[in-house]
């Protein structure tokens, strides 16, 4: 069933690799798309600059037919404005100053065979001296220059009358871009594809890496927190599914775990029988034998129940003076005779360093006793250090224990004079019911479930622990607790 949920999960996730992709190709694809027509953009600028020249003779020409009209007896006025000229636009103003659009400036062309004007939005750009032989050469400088302007432009040229043409070109006389700024917007450009496509990969992927992060953090195994089935689509199907497949897991593990509690408290009720009848039976060393194996049978009953209970999540977490409880644990075998020896923590030390303020290095040593005060559940943690002292009384002869602390985790040191584990067996010994040593004699090994309530106790502590065999002999077992769950 879980597989079946995270089968589609896994193709939408493919499906947006492939989008992310996609992406990628279709930002180069609009960067390369508006290089081409940038570079178009320059071409037909080109062009039109070298072409604007064209508009001198038709000026030239609409200047001598309006003088022609006066001198026909044609008045002065609209009438003398010509339409249907390529690329111009021609009307007439009156005699004295030409007038201009609001904000426009207005420069004269020096030595041209008649006055003529140049007017442009903002700031005007120098025009080249119209000396020439003919008004239309004369123009057509002007025409070029205007054109260069790359902005709106009206070229005003002085009637024998004493009126003005007013000539446009919506064509050559406009607001063009130039080379300079088609390269600050073709790097615009690049820059802003270049940071959507660094921006987009990862604002399409966060969602996932959020999504690992959130499944492998620690947390309760009781009662996972689940995923956020938030964010895109595909992202939001595969924390569903997960969340799915893991709720199915828990039930799973659930039921059998009950299950095997159920038998394990079950058969607690045929071994008080047994016992009960074993107290009859006449012969004395069959009667010890038949005793032995039942104690030996409910002492696995009961560890199994240990186990598989849930008490060591249930139990609620608070703060705990753990310094305190490991050293009442010790001092508790210490006083039934068993050799067990509790190291302290040893106590904080400071060291100052010389800053540009002043002071001067020294070290400062705080005798005062540490208490380690964590988050934990501390009858858990009671059982899990008492099963490992138990562990190095049985097999090593004596347990030391040590502990330290930073201001993230505390470690602990169980250490034995025992002959040790295998290196190769080390990793099985946390497994249930694995017993290094092969009689199955509960005298000499146990029930093969102590180091594995203990794994289960310092996972639900969100810590860790570790078997190493020290170089003076016997075994070190280090547990690693954080301080904050």
């Amino acid at each position: 069933m879980a597989l079946e949920h995270l089968l589609p999960a896994h193709l939408r996730a493919a499906r947006l690799r492939h989008r992310i992709l996609a992406a990628m190709v279709a930002l180069l694809v609009l960067t390369h798309g508006g290089a081409l027509v940038g570079m178009q953009l320059v071409d037909d600028r080109a062009r039109e600059l070298l072409t604007a020249h064209r508009l001198g003779p038709a000026m030239a020409a609409a200047v001598e037919a309006a003088d022609r009209a006066v001198l026909d007896g044609i008045a002065a006025g609209p009438a003398l404005a010509l339409s249907g000229l390529p690329d111009l636009s021609v009307s007439w103003q009156g005699p004295g100053t030409p007038t201009v659009p609001a904000g426009w400036v207005m420069e004269g062309v020096a030595d041209a065979p008649r006055p003529v004007f140049v007017a442009v939005q903002r700031a005007l750009l120098s025009v080249h001296s119209a000396r020439a032989q003919t008004l239309a050469e004369s123009l057509s400088l002007v025409a070029e220059d205007t054109a260069a302007q790359l902005r709106d432009a009206r070229v005003y040229v002085q009637l024998a009358g004493g009126g003005w043409l007013e000539f446009a070109s919506p064509r050559f006389w406009r607001p063009r871009t130039t080379p300079f700024e088609m390269v600050l917007a073709g790097l615009a450009a690049f820059g802003l594809a270049l940071g959507l496509l660094l921006w987009l990969p990862g604002r399409l992927v966060r969602p996932l890496e959020s999504l690992a992060e959130q499944a492998t953090r620690p947390h309760d195994r009781l009662h996972p927190r689940p995923l956020p089935e938030d964010g895109p689509e595909e992202v939001a199907s595969l924390a569903r599914a997960f969340n799915q497949a893991r709720n199915a897991l828990r039930d799973l593990m659930e039921g059998r775990t009950h299950l095997l509690a159920a038998i394990s408290h079950d058969l607690r009720t045929p071994a008080t029988r047994l016992r009960l009848r074993a107290e009859y039976v006449d012969d004395d060393a069959l009667r010890a034998k038949m005793m032995a194996d039942i104690d030996e049978m409910a002492a696995m009953v009961t560890a199994t129940l240990e186990f598989l209970g849930d008490d060591v999540l249930r139990e609620e977490v608070e703060v705990v003076a753990f310094a305190s409880l490991l050293q009442s644990l010790c001092d508790d075998y210490a006083d039934t005779g068993s050799p067990v020896t509790y190291h302290e923590p040893p106590p904080l030390q400071f060291a100052a360093v010389r800053t540009i303020f002043g002071g001067m290095e020294r070290s400062d040593r705080f005798e005062q006793a540490r208490q380690l005060r964590l988050a934990g559940r501390p009858s858990s943690l009671r059982r899990a250090f008492a099963n490992l002292i138990d562990n190095a009384i049985k097999y090593g002869e004596c347990a030391t224990v040590s502990v330290d602390a930073d201001a993230v985790e505390i470690v602990v040191d169980v250490c034995d004079e025992g002959p040790g584990i295998p290196e190769a067996e080390i990793a099985n010994v946390f497994k249930p019911f694995v017993r290094l040593e092969g009689s199955r004699n509960r005298k000499t090994g146990g029930s093969g479930l102590g180091l594995s309530i203990v794994k289960s106790i310092v996972e639900a502590h969100q810590g860790r622990i570790e078997l190493s065999n020290r170089a003076s002999g016997g075994l070190r077992v280090r547990v690693t607790l954080p301080r904050m769950l």
